[in-house]
């Protein structure tokens, strides 16, 4: 038997032969084989000895054949031959675990055929699936649909399958290679098996068809370089408009002015939103704000727009005075133009003055903003200053682009209608609001006579008709009268006006719009179902304030068209002088709404006998009413006057009994004004005083027997006339809160109001009232029908938890104790609650408050309404939440809990094991002063917090770590492993004394931290503010905030040695600011382990942008070693105060650590300058190309400073250039101010013959740009330039040197080195030459010891100095020489001198060829 290894030898040998087509070579294997078998005295079995002998006969046939026909039919008689042999061998079950890979291949060789025609059948197969989704995407591109991401993916493999298969294919047709032909089958195979998972992937594409979104943008990385232009726009014919106005706000753009033009309607406000949201995404300016212009401009109201944008009140009512505020809020908000503004005007009709909101019309004025505006006259643009180039036109819709928007709205498919549809976008212009709102009105419309009449109702009008019919017709297609007259009252408010909806139902129900209700509750419902009628009919847009809705400006100009109907007839002026139209019509006028701004007196003639609504607003005091105003005003059913001084008050016998509405919002009601008069108006059902400021409700109002609703919000120190609330049978809502302010004074409630509350309480709907002094009051009181309230006890009602003034949420202010909130019943609001606020100090926890509820499922809890829960001062309370309590807060937003001295958890659970807690709507969690705090929770495995963007974390003692850590036993941390809270952006933690570490130093969960902002405040202990390499955490932080965290020693600890993991992942980062100030012990702010001169460019921390150190008196560096390649090329400001030692402080300090005290910030040199003198450097050469942008360094007090900036030369060590191209030092700093530098002897240094090689080889020189320089307080310098520097700085404009006594020249004659090594600067600098030919101010102030200004110390005495362009100047001097140097200030018009006696004439005389106009001696002006 033959062993195992030679029978696979054999075969081996037989198939790779076989397959080459060399029989020959086959044989004589198989022999060899054969006679090695039967010499080592193995025996073979006859059928081996048979296929021996038949691969020889075989070969032997082959040969002696003369055509390649009669070999082929050789070879296959063999073959099978050989086969018959073979399978002898094949049938030894020692030989039959080896023939797998033979069957194998002898299978390609025999179905290569197959395996051809099966791959050429499955890729036809495919290829028809890739047509069809080639068309799928082309439809999909053409109609601005979404294509899916896999789609792209899914064709670059099908394409490369058909290559692979093509290949195969071509090379078929040699049917005597036995190899290609086995190599053929096996690439068919495989081609097959791809095409069939392509096949699957097939399967998996799933079209969605969602509509591509306007100005897309595939980056989500903040950037403020030039904005990509690749932003789709929904329309194709706007895209470049969109894009040019997106490259016209970036920050290379020379323009700072750009405007959207255009026809009403066409989309330009749409078009502004996206280009907002674009910029605000990019973060490419630091302040966006927007004002809505409208038909006039205002400029009182646009700068309170703009004040309310920047965080301020303007409290003065001259314009010029509040303009100039304004432009103090935007320079000091501007950061020295570190801060960009985006200014948006929309809907411009007059020519806005920027000055009057505090900006320049010219540019680089202090404050770098950029102005958006949109308006439809271009000439308004150009009166403003817009280029004609930035002037962009958003013009109408294609007409594909029109049908295409209409049948996406309309949604229709019927072919009948098709055609009709098509002609009614041909009459809608191309405007896209037109389109989208006549769509609207036909969506669910089938019938073709609808269709056909709309089609010709838009027929033969110009562009202007055609937008009102279109409007027109959206208004005739509303389902019902309710919804049309609530249209109709909204365009009675003020163009872009904010309409509160609740006013809207005041409205409705002072003229009985909405049948069948009987109380203002259901009258409200009804509202809401008309306005969300309205705003799906685009008649109404949603508005940014809660509560509100907007009216667009061509629907408004509709609406007002039809006032000007005798079936409609009203009068509407919100312009700034009054204009009665058409005096004919006041017979007619059903509605008045007017502005009275500026109006002395109403017309004494005119009469309003069908008047319903009488709405005046902004009346001054100057404001007259006639006498007899109310005569005749016999249908007279609502009268609103807001922010009127004096309003004239209407009485029964002036105005008729159907008047049901009267609203006094924030009218001059004080100094004991009497409303007794009002008592007469007997049918009135609402009555609102609202911060109007009554102090007195007389009892004659409780005549209103009729009275559905009170409102007397914000009327401080209010008395109530006892009875009055008694007489009130019908009230249904009652408000009565003053507010939060500290100066707020509760209403006086006698306990005859008390009782008449607790009675009206009983029919109450809604109750917004605050209960200061008796709790006892709210035993009696009854909350049965409460369906809306604000309920404050023992507190002011405090707002801040409110989404706006004009957004109504359930709210409970509570301070008291279990008890009395038991007894009171108030609980039993719980279940309505949205704003729980509340302090009940003997509470265990929320359960022990809430009502017990049977019907109630079992695993459901009162509060699971709740948005906000704020829950302060319960000392008893050692957990907040039971496990069950807390997963029914499916609502809940907000979370504080605060001064609970015992609390242990915020979730209770009695069981350990699979539980798991989720808050799944938690924005905001705050935790304040909860001294024996545990844990979140300590029995449940898993916490989820989904939303949660913000934590705030303050006096909690018990922790040591945020996130957990591996050791768990020396480390108690807040999070556990399984709190799972992947979207938390904002982290606060203050006074967190026992804190050691936010993540463990060995953190390896990075990626679930989405962190953009840190605070840190008075955390003494803590030590590791960052794990080693957290650049993985920077991939979304933006903002690290430190102080008073007195152990941190270095910020970023860098382990060289996973490198790898840092170039990686070093792209993504986004940290812009460091800030950090107070930290006693911080060294450094990176600490580099394992770095030197050769390791690669360390990226992770490139986006980084201010750096701002303070008080951190061990402050040595930025990064150490200081040698390091480090990449922080977007570092624009290096801001450090009061850090650092003395240097003779050092010496006290351990030996081990003085290396490092005297090292300061960036590096200890020592070189020999005279006598030996250790020279600190603050920013050595080879440091300083780490950040090439920086544009302003602030030094102030910085302690054991020698030399600001070294300017090394290129040696053996790396040139003086940046890592990544042959830039100077520093070619953009403008500004560097140094204060209080008191050991600086030096701010550059350098050997400047060495230099001047240098200089020879590079273009421009280092800070070529430095415009500023500002010394303040340095007494040991003795010169700021040398002359090469002086000749350097050309584009210096400013120089101030304020008391540093130790200048002696502000120019020296000599270079840092001495005499003997400046040759070649003496040689190249001694000559008459003109420096600092843009100086535009030189002020010298307090310099006691300066000799000369520049140049008096030349031996040779040609060294003359030139201040070309200077024009001020001022010196406090004892003895100044000015050398050669004064007659060369030939610009100098200003020199003031201080607390120098005996220098007046010596002056004049050595002043008197210059332009010097005026000398200033003290207070003595001398002129010359």
């Amino acid at each position: 038997m033959p062993t195992k290894s030679s029978s696979c030898r054999l075969l081996i040998d037989f198939e790779f032969n076989c397959l080459t087509y060399n029989l020959h070579k086959a044989a004589e294997a198989a022999s060899v084989s054969i006679d090695a078998y039967i010499k080592q005295g193995l025996h073979l079995h006859n059928s081996e000895h048979l296929f021996a002998y038949t691969l020889y006969k075989a070969a032997e046939a082959a040969s002696v054949s003369t055509d390649a026909y009669s070999r082929e039919r050789c070879y296959h008689k063999s073959k099978y031959r050989a086969m018959e042999c073979l399978s002898g061998i094949i049938n030894n079950p020692l030989v039959n675990c080896l023939m797998a890979p033979v069957k194998e291949r002898i299978g390609h060789l025999i179905s290569y055929t197959e395996y051809v025609k099966a791959m050429r059948t499955a890729m036809a197969d495919l290829n028809d699936k890739k047509r069809a989704v080639e068309e799928h995407k082309k439809r999909n591109e053409e109609n601005c649909l979404e294509v899916p991401n896999t789609v792209k993916v899914w064709l670059q493999e099908v394409t490369r399958i058909n290559g692979e298969a093509e290949s195969v294919l071509n090379d078929a047709g040699n049917w005597f290679d036995l190899w290609n032909r086995y190599m053929l089958a096996k690439k068919a195979l495989k081609i097959t098996e791809d095409i069939m998972k392509a096949k699957d992937g097939h399967s998996n594409i799933e079209w969605i068809n969602d509509r591509v979104p306007l100005g897309r943008t595939d980056s989500t990385k903040a950037s403020t370089s030039r904005p990509s232009s690749d932003h789709p726009n929904e329309f194709q014919s706007r895209q470049q408009t969109f894009t040019e106005a997106l490259e016209a706000l970036g920050p290379n753009h020379k323009s700072h002015m750009v405007a959207l033009c255009g026809m009403g309607g066409v989309g330009k406000t749409t078009m502004m939103k996206k280009l907002k949201e674009i910029v605000d995404e990019k973060k490419m300016f630091r302040y966006i704000v927007r004002v809505d212009i409208g038909e006039k401009t205002d400029a009182i109201y646009i700068q309170k727009v703009v004040a309310h944008y920047l965080g301020i009140e303007l409290k003065q009512e001259i314009k010029s005075v509040r303009a100039d505020e304004l432009r103090k809020q935007f320079k000091a908000q501007s950061d020295r133009g570190n801060n960009r503004f985006l200014i948006i005007l929309d809907d411009v009709w007059e020519s806005v003055d920027l000055e009057d909101i505090g900006l320049s019309p010219l540019p680089d004025q202090g404050v770098d903003f950029k102005v958006l505006l949109t308006s439809r006259k271009k000439d308004v643009c150009v009166d403003m200053g817009v280029e004609d180039n930035s002037i962009l036109n958003v013009g109408i819709l294609t007409e594909e682009e029109s049908q295409r928007l209409f049948r996406q709205v309309s949604r229709t498919s019927d072919p009948e209608l098709h055609e009709i549809g098509e002609n009614i976008v041909r009459k809608c212009g191309g405007l896209p609001m037109a389109i989208d709102t006549i769509a609207r009105a036909l969506r669910g419309k089938r019938t073709k006579d609808v269709w056909n009449d709309t089609l010709s109702s838009l027929k033969s009008h110009d562009i202007d008709q055609r937008v009102k019919k279109i409007f027109e017709m959206s208004y005739n297609y509303l389902q019902d009268e309710d919804t049309k007259s609530v249209f109709l009252l909204c365009g009675l408010f003020p163009e872009d006006w904010d309409i509160p909806i609740e006013e809207l139902v005041m409205y409705g129900w002072g003229l009985k719009l909405f049948k069948m209700k009987d109380t203002i509750r259901e009258a409200r419902y009804r509202m809401h179902t008309c306005i969300e009628r309205l705003i799906d009919s685009n008649l109404l847009i949603k508005s940014d304030t809660v509560g509100c809705v907007k009216m667009h400006d061509l629907v408004r100009e509709f609406v007002l068209d039809m006032f000007s109907k005798v079936e409609h007839a009203s009068i509407v002026n919100h312009d700034n002088t009054l204009n009665w139209h058409e005096n004919e019509r006041s017979s007619f006028c059903k509605r008045i709404s007017l502005t009275c701004k500026g109006v002395s007196e109403f017309p004494k003639d005119e009469k309003f006998p069908n008047l319903l609504v009488l709405k005046l607003m902004h009346g001054d005091k100057l404001l007259k009413f006639p006498e007899d105003f109310y005569e005749e005003m016999e249908k007279l059913q609502v009268i609103s006057y807001d922010n009127m001084k004096y309003p004239l008050l209407p009485t029964s016998h002036q105005c008729s009994t159907n008047l049901r509405v009267l609203h006094l919002h924030e009218c001059s009601l004080k100094f004991d004004f009497d409303c007794s008069s009002i008592g007469n108006l007997l049918n009135l059902e609402v009555l609102s005083f609202a911060d109007s400021g009554i102090e007195w409700l007389p009892s004659a109002i409780g005549n209103l027997k009729n009275l559905r609703l009170l409102n007397l919000t914000g009327c401080s120190g209010l008395r109530i006339d006892n009875g009055v609330l008694e007489k009130l049978s019908k009230l249904e809502e009652l408000y009565m809160s003053v507010g939060d302010g500290e100066y707020q004074e509760a209403i006086s409630l006698t306990d005859e109001n008390c009782n008449e509350m607790a009675e009206r309480s009983k029919n109450l709907s809604v109750l917004e009232f605050q209960f200061f002094e008796n709790n006892a009051q709210l035993k009696n009181m009854s909350f049965q029908k409460l369906e809306r309230f604000k309920i404050s006890v023992g507190r002011y009602l405090d707002g801040d938890y409110s989404k706006c003034r004009h957004s109504f949420e359930n709210t409970l202010q509570l301070v008291t104790n279990k008890g009395e909130l038991l007894d009171s019943r108030i609980n039993e609001l719980f279940e309505k609650t949205e704003v729980l606020c509340f302090s009940v100090g003997d509470m265990n926890d929320l359960e022990d408050v809430e009502v017990k509820s049977f019907s109630r499922p079992p695993k459901s809890s009162s509060f699971y309404n709740l948005r906000v829960l704020v829950v302060s001062e319960c000392a008893e309370l050692r957990y907040l939440f039971t496990l069950g309590v807390a997963n029914t807060l499916s609502k809940l937003e907000h979370l504080e809990v605060k001064s609970c001295n015992n609390m242990e958890e915020l979730v209770h659970s009695r069981s350990s094991g699979e539980e798991r807690v989720t808050f799944p709507k938690l924005k905001f969690l705050s935790l304040c002063g909860l001294l024996k705090l545990l844990g979140l929770c300590c029995n449940v495995n898993i916490i989820e917090l989904p939303q949660l963007v913000e934590l705030q974390l303050r006096d909690i003692p018990g922790f040591t770590s945020i996130y957990p850590s591996q050791n768990k036993i020396e480390t108690s941390h807040l999070l556990k492993e399984e709190v799972l809270i992947p979207k938390l952006e904002e982290l606060f933690i203050d006074h967190m004394e026992n804190l050691k570490e936010i993540w463990p130093y060995e953190f390896s969960r990075s990626d679930q931290v989405q962190l953009r902002k840190i605070r840190l405040r008075s955390c003494t202990n803590l030590v590791n503010m960052f794990p080693c390499n957290p650049m993985s955490l920077l991939h979304h932080l933006e903002e690290v905030d430190l102080s008073n965290c007195g152990s941190i020693e270095v910020l970023f600890d860098i382990d060289l040695e996973n490198i790898g993991e840092i170039e990686e992942n070093s792209s993504r980062s986004s940290l812009k600011n460091i800030k950090v100030e107070g930290l006693g012990k911080l060294r450094e702010v990176w600490k580099i382990k394992a770095a030197d001169n050769n390791t690669p460019l360390i990226r992770g921390f490139q986006a980084v942008e201010r750096i701002h150190i303070g008080k951190c008196e061990r402050f040595r560096n930025l990064f150490t070693p200081t040698n390091t390649n480090f990449d922080l090329e977007a570092l624009t400001e290096i801001w450090i105060k009061n850090c650092g030692e003395n240097r003779g402080n050092n010496e006290s300090v351990e030996s081990s650590h003085k290396q490092e005290q005297t090292d300061i910030l960036l590096k200890e040199e020592t070189s020999r300058v005279g006598d030996s003198i250790s020279n600190t450097i603050l920013f050595p050469s080879r440091l300083t190309h780490s950040f090439p942008n920086l544009h302003k360094v602030e030094l102030w007090g910085y302690k054991g400073v020698d030399v600001v900036f070294e300017i090394e030369c290129p040696t053996s060590r790396e040139p003086i250039t940046t890592h990544h191209n042959q830039q100077p030092l520093l070619p953009y700093l403008e500004e560097l101010y140094l204060w209080d530098m008191e050991e600086m002897s030096h701010v550059w240094k350098c050997n400047w013959n060495e230099f001047l090689i240098l200089q020879k080889q590079q273009s421009e020189s280092p800070f070529h740009n430095l415009t500023t320089i500002t010394l303040y307080n340095c007494r040991s310098i003795k010169y700021l330039f040398s002359p090469l520097m002086a000749k350097l700085l050309s584009n210096l404009k400013k120089i101030s040197i304020t008391y540093c006594d130790g200048i002696e020249e502000v120019v020296s004659n000599s270079d840092d080195e001495d005499e003997e090594s400046t040759t070649f600067a003496s040689t190249s600098i001694h000559t008459t030459t003109t420096l600092f030919p843009h100086l535009d101010s030189l002020t010298l102030q307090g310099l006691y010891n300066l000799k000369c200004i520049g140049g008096s110390g030349a031996k040779d005495g040609s060294n003359v100095v030139s201040f070309d362009k200077t024009t001020t100047a001022a010196a406090s001097l004892d003895q100044i020489e000015f050398s050669q140097t004064a007659g060369q200030m030939q610009k100098l018009q200003l020199l003031k001198i201080e607390d120098c006696n005996g220098m007046k004439e010596h002056l004049l005389r050595r002043m008197s060829s210059g332009c010097l106009h005026w000398i200033m001696f003290g207070s003595v002006i001398a002129h010359k």
